[in-house]
């Protein structure tokens, strides 16, 4: 018997940002292979992408929503979140939920 599963819905971006603090604080993450690899192409460091992802200061952290995805199989949407390092250089990040982690999909400039 193969098991289908059900569209999630879409978390709002409160909910969204108070469960990426939250996960983040308790070091509930991890970045796939992926992206470690457009970590290196990139060169952008782990600290650069998890102060965007909990919302430091000056890392203009927000959601784009025209951006986020559900992957047919997944327990969850793909989110793009955005955000700056302390350069002011844009960053993407692309980031899911699943066994209560935060898979890291990617990371991008942008």
């Amino acid at each position: 018997m193969v098991k289908t599963i059900k569209k999630p819905k879409k978390k709002i971006d409160k909910e969204l940002f108070d469960l990426l603090e939250i996960k983040i604080a308790n070091a509930e993450y991890v970045f796939k292979k992926h992206a470690r690899q457009r970590q290196i192409d990139r060169t952008i460091n782990d600290l650069e992408v998890l102060d965007i992802l909990d919302g430091k200061k000056k890392r203009n952290r927000h959601r784009n929503k025209q951006k986020d995805k559900f992957e047919e199989g997944r327990e969850d949407w793909n989110y793009c979140i955005e955000g700056q390092n302390l350069d002011k250089k844009k960053i993407r990040i692309i980031i899911s939920f699943e066994d209560n982690l935060i898979p890291i999909i990617t990371v991008m400039w942008i």
